[in-house]
């Protein structure tokens, strides 16, 4: 018999390791809702084959669970390279997708896994919802009729077509797609906190608070149900109950960031800034790309900043649309009007056909109380969903959706009045509106906005997320761009609970 002497410089030999074990074992903790023990089972996996697309899905379709869409983007778009051709995968990166905003690329990915499985109903409402996000409610609406078609016992489905029947004001197909959804669901708690977050929504607060409730009485260990009964409270101005369901919903899962958010924004209300700071720092902690996040704890935590994401902009008004002329017509808001009268007075009261700019547009209210005036009136807004509402008010020429500096770039003296109500609460540093708007008034033009005041000499970022500016700061950025205050008036901007300091003011470009 041959003796073999072992080779000293070889170290212990290592087992090999049990890929499938390990996918195994993290499909089961997935299965019994432990999501960090499955992503370590995937990390593992991935320890010893980076390239494994089936451990890279799992771990992101985990990240976008988690709320992580940026890692999710990444780990499936490696885990895309490798498999192209697989529907769920395309539909996993879709939501991701969407969940960081890239609506377009959202679009193409469902379009993709509907190429690859065209009954992939899920994939159909998936992509309604970006077609609604992007405030394209004819093709969001043919995506979830096409999802029922294929699936018509899909609760969610109906859910998602009344959101967009209501936005598009037919509120009774909105009804009854909502009472089919309850009808389907039977006792799904997760369908009526769908269900609830519509009709919040859509005003019917304590529908939505029924519904809510009752999902924590059928699944008290799950947090969606606590957090949604938080915001019907906190929008029923009932902050201690509500602040006690954020809370519990956190106490279940401390990660959950909708209940946080919300708890965030109570707290800021309320006036626990440093609490309501906490709140938004462990939520960019969590998501370094949540603009609201960063800019909430800048609001929060006194820091200076020069304006408001524009993602935080966009979205803030996209959720707003629905309800934004009813609450503003509940709080004393007359900024149109007041920019309209003081226009036509500096004007003399001559027979106007101006042409107009409208930043900021919103829904259109500044726009209805210029309309009189204009010859020719356009509209820019960041929010998709605000331009769809104004383009239903038939007033405008033109409408984009875009920023200030989109409206204004390439616009050499092409209009005679420029207007922004309510607008420059999201801007702070207001150089370089003032210096566009110069370039874009014609001789002798006007721009006319609101601002909240605020005293001393500069501008600032208000706890409420919005900016406030002193007199002394518009006159000094207004003159830096050759332009002159010919008017300013004192309002109060709303109550909201209390009345908001504001000036209304008439800046002119030298004829």
């Amino acid at each position: 018999m041959t003796n073999v002497t072992p080779d000293p410089t070889q170290g212990p030999r290592a087992d090999p390791v049990d890929i499938d074990g390990l996918m195994q074992d993290g499909d089961n903790h997935i299965r019994q809702g432990r999501g960090t023990q499955a992503d370590l089972s995937f990390q593992e996996v991935l320890a010893h084959q980076p390239d494994n697309p089936d451990a890279l899905q799992r771990r992101g379709f985990l990240a976008l669970l988690r709320g992580d869409p940026g890692d999710a983007v990444e780990l499936l778009s490696r885990a895309m390279a490798i498999r192209s051709d697989d529907a769920t995968l395309c539909g996993h990166l879709a939501g991701a997708l969407m969940a960081c905003g890239n609506l377009d690329e959202a679009i193409s990915y469902w379009q993709r896994a509907l190429e690859l499985a065209p009954d992939y109903a899920a994939a159909y409402v998936n992509l309604g919802d970006a077609y609604f996000a992007k405030s394209e409610s004819a093709l969001s609406e043919a995506a979830y009729r096409k999802s029922i078609a294929i699936a018509p016992d899909n609760p969610k489905a109906f859910v998602s077509l009344a959101r967009m029947l209501h936005f598009s004001n037919r509120s009774g197909e909105a009804e009854a797609a909502l009472h089919q959804a309850l009808e389907l669901a039977g006792d799904a708690p997760e369908v009526w906190n769908l269900v609830g977050t519509v009709l919040l929504e859509a005003g019917g607060l304590d529908a939505a608070l029924e519904l809510f409730e009752a999902s924590v009485r059928k699944a008290p260990a799950e947090p969606q149900g606590h957090t949604g009964k938080g915001i019907a409270l906190h929008m029923l101005a009932r902050p201690d109950e509500a602040r006690a369901a954020y809370r519990r919903a956190l106490e279940i899962d401390p990660r959950y960031p909708l209940a946080r958010k919300h708890l965030g924004v109570l707290l800021q209300e309320c006036g626990e800034l440093d609490a309501a700071a906490e709140c938004f720092r462990q939520l960019l902690a969590a998501d370094p790309n949540d603009d609201m996040a960063r800019h909430m704890l800048a609001a929060t935590a006194g820091e200076a900043t020069a304006s408001a994401p524009a993602g935080y902009v966009t979205r803030l008004f996209d959720d707003y649309a629905d309800r934004f002329d009813t609450h503003l017509s509940q709080i004393s808001y007359r900024v149109p009007e007041q920019i309209r009268d003081m226009v036509v007075d500096i004007a003399g009261g001559e027979q106007l056909e101006w042409r107009i700019l409208d930043l900021g547009c919103g829904t259109g209210l500044c726009g209805e109380a210029m309309r009189p005036l204009a010859a020719f009136l356009a509209g820019v807004d960041l929010s998709p969903r605000m331009i769809a509402k104004s383009r239903e008010r038939k007033i405008y020429d033109s409408l984009i959706t875009g920023s200030i500096e989109d409206a204004l770039e390439g616009q050499e003296r092409a209009f005679d009045l420029i207007v922004a109500g309510d607008v420059f609460t999201y801007v702070g540093d207001l150089a370089s509106a003032f210096a566009g708007s110069a370039r874009a008034m014609r001789p002798g033009g006007l721009m006319a906005f609101s601002i909240e005041e605020a005293d001393g000499d500069h501008y600032h970022l208000c706890p409420t997320g919005r900016y406030a500016h002193s007199p002394a700061y518009v006159d000094k950025t207004a003159i830096a761009s050759e332009l002159s205050v010919v008017r300013r008036r004192d309002i109060v901007l709303r109550n909201d609970p209390e009345p908001i300091r504001a000036q209304i003011v008439v800046l002119a470009r030298d004829a």
